[in-house]
Protein backbone atom coordinates (compact mmCIF):
# COMPACT_ATOMS: atom_id res chain seq x y z
CA UNK A 1 0.00 0.00 0.00
CA UNK A 2 2.86 2.40 0.80
CA UNK A 3 4.47 1.70 -2.53
CA UNK A 4 1.20 2.40 -4.34
CA UNK A 5 0.73 5.65 -2.41
CA UNK A 6 4.29 6.71 -3.20
CA UNK A 7 3.81 5.93 -6.93
CA UNK A 8 0.58 7.94 -7.03
CA UNK A 9 2.23 10.87 -5.29
CA UNK A 10 5.15 10.73 -7.71
CA UNK A 11 2.77 10.58 -10.68
CA UNK A 12 0.80 13.53 -9.36
CA UNK A 13 3.94 15.63 -8.87
CA UNK A 14 5.28 14.81 -12.32
CA UNK A 15 2.07 15.97 -14.06
CA UNK A 16 2.54 19.63 -13.18
CA UNK A 17 5.77 21.24 -14.28
CA UNK A 18 6.92 24.10 -12.12
CA UNK A 19 9.50 26.68 -13.02
CA UNK A 20 11.97 28.13 -10.60
CA UNK A 21 11.66 31.88 -10.36
CA UNK A 22 14.82 33.71 -9.46
CA UNK A 23 14.69 36.46 -6.89
CA UNK A 24 15.25 39.58 -9.00
CA UNK A 25 17.28 41.19 -6.22
CA UNK A 26 19.72 38.24 -6.31
CA UNK A 27 20.67 38.99 -9.93
CA UNK A 28 23.51 41.43 -10.38
CA UNK A 29 22.69 44.94 -11.57
CA UNK A 30 25.27 44.45 -14.31
CA UNK A 31 23.45 41.38 -15.68
CA UNK A 32 20.03 43.05 -15.45
CA UNK A 33 21.39 46.11 -17.27
CA UNK A 34 22.97 43.91 -19.95
CA UNK A 35 19.69 42.13 -20.69
CA UNK A 36 17.65 45.35 -20.56
CA UNK A 37 20.06 47.15 -22.89
CA UNK A 38 20.04 44.27 -25.37
CA UNK A 39 16.24 44.14 -25.50
CA UNK A 40 15.85 47.88 -25.68
CA UNK A 41 18.50 48.18 -28.39
CA UNK A 42 16.77 45.59 -30.58
CA UNK A 43 13.33 47.12 -30.08
CA UNK A 44 14.68 50.63 -30.69
CA UNK A 45 15.93 49.49 -34.11
CA UNK A 46 12.28 49.01 -35.06
CA UNK A 47 11.87 52.79 -34.65
CA UNK A 48 14.99 53.80 -36.53
CA UNK A 49 15.10 50.94 -39.06
CA UNK A 50 18.88 50.97 -38.57
CA UNK A 51 19.24 47.20 -38.26
CA UNK A 52 22.63 45.84 -37.25
CA UNK A 53 23.71 42.24 -37.76
CA UNK A 54 24.15 40.60 -34.36
CA UNK A 55 27.62 39.38 -33.44
CA UNK A 56 28.33 35.76 -32.44
CA UNK A 57 30.38 37.25 -29.60
CA UNK A 58 27.15 38.56 -28.05
CA UNK A 59 24.52 36.05 -29.22
CA UNK A 60 24.25 32.36 -30.06
CA UNK A 61 24.85 31.23 -33.62
CA UNK A 62 21.11 30.83 -34.28
CA UNK A 63 20.39 34.42 -33.29
CA UNK A 64 23.45 35.73 -35.12
CA UNK A 65 22.17 34.28 -38.40
CA UNK A 66 18.91 36.23 -38.12
CA UNK A 67 18.64 38.06 -41.41
CA UNK A 68 17.92 41.75 -41.75
CA UNK A 69 14.77 40.84 -43.71
CA UNK A 70 13.56 38.71 -40.78
CA UNK A 71 14.25 41.56 -38.36
CA UNK A 72 12.39 43.97 -40.66
CA UNK A 73 9.39 41.64 -40.84
CA UNK A 74 9.25 41.20 -37.04
CA UNK A 75 9.39 44.96 -36.57
CA UNK A 76 6.68 45.53 -39.18
CA UNK A 77 4.35 43.14 -37.34
CA UNK A 78 5.15 44.73 -33.97
CA UNK A 79 4.69 48.29 -35.27
CA UNK A 80 1.41 47.47 -36.99
CA UNK A 81 -0.03 45.83 -33.88
CA UNK A 82 1.40 48.02 -31.12
CA UNK A 83 2.95 51.14 -32.53
CA UNK A 84 6.39 52.36 -31.52
CA UNK A 85 8.25 50.91 -28.56
CA UNK A 86 8.54 53.17 -25.51
CA UNK A 87 10.08 51.13 -22.67
CA UNK A 88 9.92 47.84 -20.76
CA UNK A 89 9.75 46.82 -17.10
CA UNK A 90 11.31 43.65 -15.66
CA UNK A 91 8.63 41.55 -13.97
CA UNK A 92 10.28 38.20 -13.30
CA UNK A 93 13.20 35.95 -14.16
CA UNK A 94 12.74 32.24 -14.70
CA UNK A 95 15.91 30.37 -13.76
CA UNK A 96 16.13 27.41 -16.09
CA UNK A 97 19.92 27.06 -15.74
CA UNK A 98 19.60 23.89 -13.64
CA UNK A 99 18.63 22.10 -16.88
CA UNK A 100 21.60 23.68 -18.64
CA UNK A 101 19.44 26.08 -20.60
CA UNK A 102 19.23 29.74 -19.64
CA UNK A 103 17.64 32.47 -17.57
CA UNK A 104 14.46 33.83 -19.06
CA UNK A 105 13.81 37.50 -18.42
CA UNK A 106 10.15 38.50 -18.66
CA UNK A 107 9.40 42.18 -19.26
CA UNK A 108 6.12 44.02 -19.70
CA UNK A 109 6.45 46.27 -22.71
CA UNK A 110 5.05 49.75 -23.11
CA UNK A 111 4.15 50.82 -26.65
CA UNK A 112 2.24 53.68 -28.29
CA UNK A 113 -0.87 51.49 -28.36
CA UNK A 114 -1.38 49.20 -25.40
CA UNK A 115 -4.58 47.43 -26.49
CA UNK A 116 -3.24 44.46 -24.55
CA UNK A 117 -0.20 44.03 -22.33
CA UNK A 118 2.88 42.88 -24.23
CA UNK A 119 5.55 40.55 -22.94
CA UNK A 120 9.12 40.83 -24.09
CA UNK A 121 10.95 37.62 -23.26
CA UNK A 122 14.76 37.42 -23.47
CA UNK A 123 16.89 34.29 -22.98
CA UNK A 124 20.39 34.64 -21.51
CA UNK A 125 22.63 31.58 -21.38
CA UNK A 126 25.02 30.90 -18.49
CA UNK A 127 27.96 31.83 -20.77
CA UNK A 128 26.51 35.36 -21.11
CA UNK A 129 25.29 35.00 -24.70
CA UNK A 130 21.76 35.88 -25.71
CA UNK A 131 19.82 32.92 -27.00
CA UNK A 132 16.58 34.57 -28.09
CA UNK A 133 14.05 37.37 -27.86
CA UNK A 134 10.33 37.29 -28.58
CA UNK A 135 7.34 39.50 -27.91
CA UNK A 136 3.79 38.30 -27.39
CA UNK A 137 0.68 38.95 -25.33
CA UNK A 138 1.39 38.93 -21.57
CA UNK A 139 0.14 35.99 -19.50
CA UNK A 140 0.50 36.22 -15.71
CA UNK A 141 1.50 32.58 -15.50
CA UNK A 142 4.76 31.67 -17.21
CA UNK A 143 4.13 29.37 -20.17
CA UNK A 144 7.21 28.13 -22.03
CA UNK A 145 7.44 29.33 -25.61
CA UNK A 146 7.06 26.61 -28.21
CA UNK A 147 8.02 27.24 -31.82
Amino acid sequence: MRILSFCLLLLLMSCKTTYRRADISSISEKEKAKVYDFGKRLLETCKTRQFVQLSEREVTKGLATLSLAEMQHACDVLDKRNGKFIDMTLIEVIDDTFTGSSKIYRYKGNFERNDFVNEIRIWLRPDGKFQGIIWMEWKDEYIPYKK
